[in-house]
């Protein structure tokens, strides 16, 4: 990735005239990591609004971010730079949706058949950076980005105090929905207010508390013969899916054999085995042909940690 660079105000002695011109301070790749990162834990503990991050998490950020250069970052320099990253994400984002595209989890990279990546960035040149490569910082970007926050009434406002349970307001009580407590009298008042009985809608019989010795019956939403087919359809879909998604690459790269087994520090079987899960996942064999040589190492170390049973 390219280095970022942003004006930075310079300081002026006492007495001197202001200058409009400013300095440009270079983003490095460890100090956008080090920001991300920092962002990232800090949503991670549940505390981003749904507005993004409070000035209290930037000034944070800011100077975890100070303490690795060691020179001051101010917060506006950094909410800057993490806007260029929210950028970043959206396009990444509306990559993802590409007809044709698939998703490498292990390397977290957009993967796009070959003809179909030349064709595509040859009309949009700039889409290559995000295509067929792993993408850097991707999982802080996501931690920090991708929209997970509850919406409607759910969600927290940027000025309500964080950590306090939603509650749910229901006739005569509340649901607290993050200690996953319930009171069951709350639930029978709410059933009731929406014609709901103790054991599904429309339920008939009494509950044990009316003095009744009937047996409950529970009403049957699919007949066993329903049930049975829709199993199956759901069988079917999942062979129908598994075949489009083994079809989207026919072929295995020609030199995957041999880049697997020139990898060093490796025992053989382990390379045979590797190479057999790759030959059968072309996909992800043709995205181990494109990557660097101490990322393609990796994703064979993770292979064979997430695939115990190949070896």
């Amino acid at each position: 990735m390219e280095r970022m660079a942003e004006p930075v105000e310079e300081l002026l002695d006492e007495g001197a005239q202001p200058k409009k011109a400013v300095k440009m301070m270079t983003w490095t790749p460890p100090m956008s990591a080090c920001l991300l990162k920092c962002l990232a834990h800090i949503a991670a503990r549940g505390v981003k609004t749904d507005k993004g991050f409070k000035e209290v998490h930037i000034t944070k950020a800011a100077k975890d971010v100070t303490q690795l250069v060691g020179y001051e970052v101010t917060t506006t320099q950094v909410t800057n730079h993490l806007r260029k990253w929210k950028t970043r994400w959206q396009k990444i984002d509306k990559l993802r949706t590409l007809s044709g595209a698939l998703w490498d989890d292990d390397a977290k990279m957009i993967v796009l058949a070959e003809q179909h990546y030349l064709d595509h960035t040859q009309d949009h040149n700039k889409d290559a950076e995000f295509l067929n490569t792993p993408l850097v910082n991707y999982e802080y970007m996501e931690a920090c980005f991708a929209d997970k926050l509850a919406t409607g009434k759910f969600a927290m406002g940027s000025n309500e105090p964080l950590g306090k349970p939603i509650q749910v307001e229901c006739p005569g009580n509340t649901i607290d929905l993050e200690s996953g407590a319930t009171n069951r009298e709350g639930f029978g008042e709410a059933q009731a207010a929406f014609g709901i009985g103790g054991e599904g809608i429309d339920a008939t019989t009494p509950s044990p508390s009316s003095g009744s010795n009937k047996k409950r019956k529970r009403a049957s939403i699919l007949s066993d013969e329903d049930s049975t087919q829709v199993s199956n359809m759901s069988d079917a879909l999942r062979v129908v899916a598994g075949a489009i998604n083994n079809t989207c690459h026919a072929k295995t790269h020609p030199d995957l054999c041999k880049t697997v087994m020139d990898l060093p520090d490796f025992e053989m079987d382990q390379k045979l085995a590797v190479l057999d899960y790759l030959t059968e996942h072309k996909g992800k064999g043709l995205n181990f042909m494109k990557m660097e040589d101490d990322v393609r190492q990796a994703a064979f170390k993770r292979i064979i940690a997430k695939n115990p049973d190949l070896v």
